[in-house]
């Protein structure tokens, strides 16, 4: 099983429409894949869930999309030059041994020109301490609010080249 992460929990965003179209092409391929958004985090996680006891919803959330995932894709916005706060604290959430000898697959976005690449280095040095195996290929989505439509989940040509590439990858890895 394939997780795809929308790693904001914004209001409004379009990492969770990107996350969509994204789970469609690699439907569209034959792999099976979920889609977690962080908007769906219990409100009060970072204070409750991260330590020693986990509520039974973020537990549930765990079992589902992380331990019972092989692969994971990763859309990160850039939130500041790097990734949102939220999806660094939901990765200190989770026991180590569940992101093991796992894979991902990371795709970044921003308004500006370089798609979040400093945000997905800072993402793969995460990763990397947690023994998860980062494909080489990190796509990054560039001028998101112009070459996204988010209501009609429809990319312009580059844009969607893109993904499907990264698809291509998904499917193979």
């Amino acid at each position: 099983m394939t997780t795809i992460i929308s790693g904001t929990n914004r209001p409004d965003n379009y990492t969770i429409s990107i996350a969509s179209l994204f789970s469609e092409m690699l439907t569209g391929l034959g792999v099976q894949n979920q889609v977690l958004d962080l908007r769906a985090l219990p409100k009060d996680f970072a204070f409750n869930d991260l330590y020693d006891s986990k509520s039974p919803t973020f537990e549930s959330i765990i079992r589902q999309y992380i331990t019972e995932a092989d692969k994971f894709i990763f859309i990160a916005p850039e939130y500041n030059g790097s990734i949102p706060g939220v999806l660094k604290t939901f990765i200190d959430g989770i026991p180590p041994k569940y992101w093991t000898d796992k894979k991902a697959l990371l795709i970044g976005l921003s308004d500006g020109h370089a798609g979040n690449m400093r945000g997905l280095e800072h993402l793969t040095g995460i990763l990397h301490y947690l023994k998860v195996h980062v494909h080489y290929n990190k796509t990054k989505l560039s001028y998101i609010g112009k070459s996204f439509d988010r209501n009609a989940l429809q990319a312009d040509d580059r844009t969607d080249q893109q993904l499907r590439r990264q698809a291509q990858y998904a499917a193979a890895y």
